[in-house]
């Protein structure tokens, strides 16, 4: 047994130890997709326990001073997130158009879903790889027993099949109410209407800016309402197919420019699955989700819970 526990140890602090060196390969093949797309690249990555918050606003801004970069030439973000706050996208979205002197190009190997799908409107289109995701925009909350963000429309679902199940039940337990609303956002979901009309005029204003400048503005408010309420399941997968009908300006990679991108995606997964395979016992364990941190390398911001956790 004890030989076990002493080989599990060393088989994690050997994972540890790999990050690091994941972190230059990363940078190694930064360098090839901005060769291959001929444009300057900023990796914004965050593993699924983290996402979009205002305190990344300033991480970019700080990154680009330290950075110095020339953003004559077209500027690549390469996006990789499941969401997080509307308006930290929106204020960070801005930032990176006020940036980019010629075009803004939202790189997006696999994922850029709720949030992330508001940030990825702010280019003036977006790469895209045979299996991207983007995703619905409906209005997210933060629950405040976790920290992490949910759908407001799922909330406001539950809470009324949560009061359904207590008329029904006939009890009004005082002990049972408060475990039914102690974790939900009430006040919020009493705005849910003002939410969702909130996102659509961050998504309206953000493609109008680059996207879609210049449009007719039907046009413009038609994909904004469509991504805040043209869906029932926040979870949905929008393909790149479907971005396209709906109107998104988006341009399927292919040989080369394929290959680079796909190269330093599997660099960000194999990342991100080692440290699920270190974070997972922990948390079923300890039911404590991990903390967040930056990770700063040459070509960007990785957001990921820390090596130490």
């Amino acid at each position: 047994m004890d030989l076990d526990l002493a080989s599990k140890a060393e088989e994690e602090k050997s994972q540890a130890s790999e990050v690091p060196s994941l972190f230059s390969e990363i940078d190694e093949a930064a360098k090839n997709v901005e060769g291959a797309l001929g444009c300057q690249l900023i990796i914004l990555a965050f593993h699924d326990f983290a996402g979009i918050e205002r305190n990344v606003v300033d991480d970019f801004e700080f990154y680009v001073m330290e950075r110095n970069l020339k953003t004559e030439s077209n500027v690549c973000i390469l996006l990789h997130t499941a969401g997080g706050d509307a308006d930290a996208a929106y204020h960070l979205g801005i930032r990176m158009q006020n940036l980019a002197k010629r075009q803004l190009i939202m790189v997006v190997p696999r994922l850029a879903k709720s949030a992330g799908t508001l940030l990825a409107c702010a280019g003036d289109k977006i790469y895209a790889t045979p299996i991207t995701e983007l995703g619905p925009v409906d209005p997210q909350v933060q629950l405040p027993s976790t920290g992490r963000y949910v759908s407001a429309k799922t909330i406001r679902d539950s809470l009324k099949q949560a009061i359904e199940t207590i008329k029904e039940s006939g009890t009004l337990e005082e002990q049972i109410v408060k475990a039914v609303f102690s974790s939900i956002p009430i006040a919020e979901m009493g705005h849910y209407e003002s939410l969702l009309n909130h996102v659509k005029s961050l998504l309206e204003d953000i493609l109008s800016r680059r996207m879609k400048k210049g449009r007719d503005r039907k046009e413009v408010s038609e994909i904004a309402e469509k991504l805040t309420t043209g869906y029932v399941y926040h979870g949905k997968v929008i393909h790149v197919e479907e971005a396209k009908n709906m109107g998104l300006e988006i341009e399927i990679l292919a040989d080369d420019k394929l290959k680079a991108v796909y190269s330093i995606y599997q660099k960000l997964k194999r990342l991100f699955d080692t440290l699920n395979e270190q974070l997972e016992p922990l948390i079923y364990i300890t039911k404590i989700p991990p903390s967040i941190r930056l990770y700063k390398i040459n070509y960007g911001l990785i957001y990921m819970p820390s090596i130490e956790y």
